[in-house]
């Protein structure tokens, strides 16, 4: 049997054009072909902001979020005709350099809600800790995600990690301020670690308090994964309703 030359033939597919699936496959075939400046990429950077500000809203305090909003500012007077790609760039160098004092006053904000709480379990110590971790991670993701969307100006390519970078961001802060402080899971944790640490065949040398901490955390990167998830199916949803129909149909 003779085959075709074009069943023969296959295309290749150069690196920068590989998808990678941070983001929805129009989204993301969109930022890698688009050329910077034009509808397509305009178009992007609307989306871009509009997520990522979202998420900043979602993960730091009103008082930590304004050196990020003003940066985000300039990027949307930018997409408008109105500032400068030097503009962009100083406004991203100031996001970033801005981006440890945010992550700090969110794990402020809440470390002065933890301070008066009445410890209940003997995992509350470490509990507590995980939970200004996770704020703090929240944080940093969130103006990760915005510094990426000032990157956007420059690097279509650049917005690609947003909506996963976002929902990360989303799945701390709501992990942390969620589960992590939750009594009820902290008991839960203490009252399996005391069965495991008892049932016949159970590996010498875990303690009780160990097996709950470690417990602690296997619950926390489950209820983290699935709201990770959850939130990327949200901006799926709406980068779908986002996008014009002639790249939704690519």
């Amino acid at each position: 049997m003779t085959v075709s030359r074009s069943l023969r033939s296959l295309p290749i597919v150069l690196p920068t054009d590989q998808l990678e699936g941070h983001a929805p496959v129009a989204f993301e075939r969109a930022a890698r072909s688009a050329t910077a400046g034009d509808a397509t990429h305009l178009g992007l950077i609307t989306i871009a902001s509009t997520l990522t500000r979202f998420t900043l809203a979602g993960a730091a305090p009103p008082s930590a979020r304004r050196p990020i909003l003003d940066a985000l500012d300039v990027l949307e007077r930018w997409r408008g005709g109105g500032e400068s790609e030097h503009s962009v760039k100083r406004a991203r160098s100031d996001a970033f350099a801005a981006a440890p004092s945010v992550e700090q006053r969110t794990v402020e904000a809440v470390a002065g809600s933890l301070g008066s709480r009445k410890q209940h379990t003997a995992i509350d110590a470490h509990a507590d800790s995980v939970v200004l971790r996770f704020v703090g991670l929240g944080a940093y993701y969130a103006v990760s995600a915005c510094i990426l969307a000032l990157d956007g100006a420059s690097d279509p390519a650049a917005l690609v990690a947003i909506p996963r970078q976002a929902a990360g961001a989303l799945a701390y802060q709501q992990a942390g301020l969620g589960l992590a402080r939750s009594q009820v899971m902290r008991a839960r944790a203490l009252e399996q670690a005391g069965w495991e640490a008892e049932r016949p065949g159970a590996p010498a040398g875990h303690g009780e308090e160990a097996l709950a901490i470690q417990l602690f955390h296997e619950f926390l990167g489950a209820y983290w994964k699935d709201h990770s998830d959850a939130q990327r199916a949200y901006f799926a949803d709406f980068i779908h309703w986002a996008l014009p129909a002639r790249l939704s149909a690519n």
